[in-house]
């Protein structure tokens, strides 16, 4: 009954213009019933749609999840007027003790990355990524009330679990919405929102420590029980405004939502023809066809046996120590360098992350522009380097600030590159939210090692952390080379027909060339890798 009612045809005019779209079940393509400048508008007025609904969700998403990890670096640095501090107050007298409530975040943050976006692809954004929200905000308010160091560790794992499958989650998703030479730029504003958690950080947490005594709580607890409400009262919003893909977004009429299905589907920029594979004859019959039912565990699998994809997540693990030291530790690196007090420690904090900010939306523009994500990548791995080298060599103060600077930009940098190069070269929906969920897999290895970098007493210049980074970066660079090496390769491999027994032994087992296309994604011969 309710299937009938479904199908039937919209009785009013806003109904038809907003009626769901099922792809596949219209014979003309929208792109034929219109001038090439009506085209062209309307792919504009659909991007317009899409960067004011979508974008500004997943970035304050990932904002929301940056912050609520990594606001225990602002919450360390609280001192009240007795000289208490979380530190004081939960019993972490080890040596050890931050360091292993940072680290105990990370097993099941790690572990559970890669099913979390097998589970997206199985049940669907629009239910999964609000349920991740309101479950790790539930688990960040918590942290507020912990009572010794044992509470916090337990309740760290926890918010590890839920948190899993956001990043990597968004990451997919909007693949879900923009073609491949309009993805770096949005998921480079998206992950600005890590920039932007460490730019607001420091000011909410000057602002909220300012609640200390109400409740007779002490103001670093105020820190993660108010950012952690806020971030259930987004989920739960989110449960209604999120559409799960482009076919069934609310905010698009019937013909956007034709039209962004239809230039997803197009593959016109990712594959060359070539005439070796145009006239390939009957097909001999020969050779099985592969099982299609279980297409999805073909493509997940077929991540971990290409060597694209280790290297991208070689250079993530690099690009990610950089990231989470300067998330967990730049308050106190700031703090050591120009020896501030505590609050203004936090406020100065801030402005390299805003720079961050700026410098990664512009490079991600131009990376887009070119379709060339050498350019982000390369240039990020140098910033990281050089800034490491400023602030781990130099003695003076500012001038080690301003290195902060650029390894905050460079490193913040490279993981949109990675997110669009992957989202380019892997051809099928399961590989690329697999490769994409192995990424951050290694990007939380990264995160788990950075949280030993830095002991207090090592301060102010923090020579093993910054020489860790340092190395890391330097090696980044030769991973960046690697993989445009590995690319070139591949593509003349491919342009001297070494890869053509690929089709020719499914065309003979009696797939036709658009189920080829579909099934072999990036390892088809003719898949046009990007540089």
């Amino acid at each position: 009954m309710e299937k009938a009612a479904a199908d039937r045809a919209p009785e009013h005019e806003y109904a038809q213009e907003y009626a769901p779209y099922t792809p596949g079940k219209t014979g003309q393509l929208v792109e034929e019933t219109m001038s090439p400048e009506e085209y062209k508008r309307a792919q504009r007025v659909l991007r317009l749609k899409l960067d004011i609904q979508i974008v500004p969700i997943c970035l304050l998403l990932y904002f929301l999840s940056f912050l609520d990890r990594t606001n225990i670096g602002q919450a360390k640095t609280f001192v009240d007027e007795d000289g208490n501090t979380m530190v004081s107050d939960l019993g972490m007298t080890g040596v050890h003790d931050y360091q292993i409530a940072l680290t105990v975040l990370y097993p099941l943050y790690i572990a559970f990355e890669v099913p979390a976006n097998i589970v997206l692809k199985k049940i669907g954004p629009q239910r999964w990524i609000p349920t991740l929200v309101v479950l790790w905000g539930i688990v960040s308010t918590l942290q507020g009330i912990v009572q010794d160091k044992h509470g916090l560790y337990i309740n760290r794992i926890f918010l590890g679990l839920a948190e899993a499958g956001i990043l990597p989650g968004i990451a997919v998703y909007l693949t879900y919405f923009y073609t491949p030479r309009e993805i770096q730029l949005r998921q480079a504003l998206f992950f600005t929102g890590a920039s932007l958690s460490g730019a607001f950080s420091g000011l909410l947490a000057a602002a909220i420590t300012h609640m200390h005594g109400i409740g007779n709580l002490a103001g670093w607890r105020w820190i993660f029980i108010l950012e952690g409400i806020f971030t259930v009262v987004v989920g739960v919003i989110c449960i209604f405004i999120l559409p799960n893909s482009a076919d069934r977004a609310w905010f698009l009429t019937h013909t956007e939502r034709r039209i962004a299905v239809e230039r997803l589907e197009s593959h016109s920029d990712r594959f060359v023809p070539r005439a070796e594979l145009a006239n390939l004859g009957a097909p001999t019959g020969e050779g099985v066809r592969p099982n299609m039912d279980k297409r999805w565990l073909h493509d997940s699998l077929s991540t971990f046996v290409d060597p694209l994809s280790y290297l991208m997540c070689a250079m993530g693990f690099c690009s990610a120590i950089a990231v989470y030291s300067i998330a967990y530790f730049s308050p106190t690196i700031v703090k050591e360098i120009n020896s501030y007090a505590p609050t203004h420690a936090m406020l100065m904090s801030c402005p390299p992350f805003a720079a961050s900010f700026v410098y990664c939306t512009c490079i991600a523009f131009l990376s887009d522009y070119f379709r060339l994500r050498f350019v982000t990548a390369f240039p990020g791995m140098v910033i990281q380097l050089v800034g490491c080298a400023v602030v781990a060599g130099s003695n003076v103060g500012i001038t080690r600030y301003g290195g902060v600077f650029l390894v905050t930009a460079g490193a913040f940098s490279v993981p949109p590159a990675l997110f669009a190069w992957i989202a380019n070269n892997n051809g099928t929906q399961y590989k690329r939210a697999t490769t994409m969920a192995l990424l951050i897999v290694f990007t939380n290895c990264a995160g788990l090692t950075s949280s030993w970098l830095f002991y207090d007493h090592e301060g102010p210049r923090y020579t093993r952390g910054m020489g860790v980074i340092l190395a890391h970066s330097a090696l980044g660079i030769l991973l960046v080379f690697a993989v445009e090496a590995y690319i070139l390769w591949e593509r003349r491999q491919r342009a001297a027909g070494k890869r053509d027994h690929r089709v020719i032994e499914l065309y003979n087992a009696g797939m036709t060339p658009h189920e080829i296309r579909n099934y072999l994604g990036d390892k088809h011969p003719e898949y046009m890798l990007e540089m």
